[in-house]
């Protein structure tokens, strides 16, 4: 875990990260190091712009046919910064806004978000594992064939 004091010191921060584990909830085992490289710059007194990308191989199960599939995540980070005493009283319309305290800026806490937002949704072998159906052999529903056995 690396706390950052984000209100004082100079900028911009840059960091070069390899981390061996990541406790992420819904995202796979990781199979090397994830790689990340990121750059803290302050905008005013209480907004950071981090910049980066984040890039490591996991294995996940394939949601169609359950394989272990290796999953290549190479995202960027573009994120605003603020300080979470500011979370309810921001009107800005950003989408992609981090809020922690900054005095106690947790690190792990911004990759492993960063990390669930770049995640794919849906794993799967291989492009068309998705799409790929079993021919099933449908048989027809006759209702009344019984009847019509019965009489002929």
């Amino acid at each position: 875990m690396k706390i950052l004091n984000l209100n004082e010191g100079s900028f911009p921060i840059e960091m070069d990260l390899n981390l061996n584990s990541i406790d992420v909830p819904d995202v796979g085992s990781l199979k090397d190091t994830l790689d990340i490289k990121l750059k803290i710059s302050k905008l005013s007194l209480n907004l950071l712009k981090c910049d980066g990308y984040i890039s490591a191989k996991f294995i996940d199960t394939c949601q169609n046919c359950l394989k272990d599939t290796e999953v290549l995540i190479d995202g960027s980070v573009d994120v605003t910064i603020k300080d979470i005493k500011e979370l309810h009283a921001d009107s800005s319309e950003q989408d992609q806004t981090h809020y922690q305290d900054l005095e106690y800026f947790n690190i792990d806490n911004l990759i492993e978000e960063e990390l669930a937002l770049i995640y794919p949704d849906i794993v799967k072998c291989d492009r068309k594992c998705l799409e790929k159906k079993d021919p099933l052999i449908e048989k027809k529903n006759l209702p009344f064939k019984k009847i019509r056995d019965l009489i002929d």
